[in-house]
């Protein structure tokens, strides 16, 4: 092997491992930002819904007091008006007084009851007007933390969309790097044909176990081909195993693995046919020895 050569074999692993990296960088970013996003977006609707649903008691329950206020305003108006008419007869109680002591005493007794019933509705409602402070109050508080939780949710979704644009900016950046790898891999000497030098990715491939499924998280967005699958090496895959393609019982073409981690793998989609291209949710099987046909 010459030196240039040796000089591609290490590129070639210098490449593979940063490769490495990043998609599980990627997977591993996304996936906790994605869920930070969704917790924190399921707990402001639950907040918002717990406040409107807390705002519309208080504001039934501010109506029934205004209703009931207005009803005592009402009796105290009566009420003012039966003390102007107890007053009155307490007038002609006291002119009639000469004539019979007796009512003269209890029209004084009716007046002191009136009155005792005015005080206890002044007093009943100061304390209607205070509950219904408190009520304005406590709405006010409910109003400041539905601002309050909105703006966490807005944040938190702005942090999602920040992390998952970073997350598509290293994905084009490792299909960049695959094609620069492809490129190197051709301009070496035998590239385009006949025996080449041992690629550091080749060597003893582990056969698969026969019907082991998946299903695609995930596919490049330029001509590399590359695509993301939800198994990985604690199913028994490993680096250079080809999977079958397949979307209901139509065969899609071919997934060569070029990276593989405990739950996630990523590899290169070979089509089977002109025009054929992998989707996100398409379905992958090692094989379908033992494991029914695509349908199944």
């Amino acid at each position: 092997m010459t030196l240039f050569g040796k000089l591609l074999v290490f590129l070639n692993l210098v490449f593979s491992v940063v490769t490495g990296a990043l998609i599980v960088f990627v997977f591993t970013t996304r996936a906790n930002w994605v869920a930070a996003y969704k917790d924190a977006e399921v707990k402001a609707k639950t907040a918002e819904a717990a406040f409107k649903s807390e705002r519309l008691t208080h504001e039934n329950d501010v109506r029934q007091k205004d209703a009931e206020m207005t009803g005592l305003k009402e009796a105290i108006k009566q009420r003012d008006q039966a003390v102007e008419t107890a007053q009155q007869e307490a007038r002609s109680a006291r002119e009639l007084a000469t004539k019979n002591e007796g009512l003269n005493a209890g029209a004084n007794a009716q007046q002191q009851k009136v009155q005792t019933e005015l005080a206890q509705i002044r007093i009943e409602r100061d304390g209607l007007v205070q509950q219904q402070a408190d009520l304005r109050a406590r709405i006010v508080k409910l109003i400041e933390e539905r601002d309050a939780q909105v703006g966490k949710a807005v944040a938190a979704d702005l942090r999602a969309r920040t992390m998952e644009q970073k997350a598509n900016n290293l994905l084009r950046q490792v299909e960049e790097l695959t094609l620069r790898n492809r490129e190197l891999e051709q301009a070496a000497p035998g590239g385009g044909g006949g025996s080449t030098a041992p690629s550091v990715l080749e060597g003893t491939i582990k056969s698969a176990p026969p019907g082991v499924r998946g299903k695609v998280t995930n596919v490049g967005e330029t001509r590399t081909n590359l695509a993301q699958i939800d198994i990985g090496s604690d199913s028994g895959l490993s680096q250079g195993n080809t999977l079958i393609v397949y979307r209901g019982n139509d065969y899609l073409g071919d997934l060569t693995l070029s990276a593989v981690q405990p739950k996630t793998a990523v590899g290169t989609f070979k089509p089977a046919r002109r025009g054929a291209e992998i989707r996100k949710d398409d379905l992958v099987i090692t094989s379908f020895a033992g494991g029914g046909g695509p349908g199944q």
